[in-house]
């Protein structure tokens, strides 16, 4: 399973370079809480070892603290090319919400499960998910059907 880790500890480094202070690891509803001249901000890391293009995705949850934030809240790209082994250097980038959904796409919605194979099956915690109804799902298709229209 591939984590940001590497990520985020080099981001609060290179935040704490930038003059961010009071830097901390919140990990909801984004990555990390930042201050900066008295003002406080969210900063949602999306760490790739890719040295020429990123594929990600962003939750939900990380958009609706950025657009309830959108004056204080940045996407953070941290970029170690070919991973944190290699002799490549550190990349940030701090990106405004409304310049990060210009390369952002709303894709159909996914259908999450978790099945368990053995033993008792049980439902899944939900923290910020939505439990799968038939209602919800067809609530789900006709409202994307709407935006796909627009």
């Amino acid at each position: 399973m591939a984590t940001d880790k590497p990520g985020i500890d080099a981001s609060m480094d290179w935040l704490r370079n930038q003059g961010f202070t009071s830097v901390k690891k919140i990990n909801h509803p984004v990555d990390l809480s930042v201050n900066r001249n008295g003002k406080r901000y969210w900063i949602e890391v999306k760490y790739t070892e890719q040295p020429e293009s990123y594929f990600g995705a962003a939750t939900i949850t990380e958009w609706e603290c950025a657009l309830d934030n959108i004056d204080s809240f940045f996407f953070l790209i941290a970029n170690k090319p070919n991973g944190v082994d290699s002799n490549s250097n550190w990349r940030f980038e701090l990106i405004e919400p409304r310049e990060f959904m210009k390369y952002s796409t709303i894709v159909p919605f996914k259908i999450n499960f978790n099945l368990d194979l053995v033993g008792e099956r049980k439902q899944p915690q939900r923290r910020t998910a939505i439990q799968a109804t038939e209602q919800n799902l067809r609530s789900s298709m006709d409202y994307f059907r709407i935006l796909r229209n627009e």
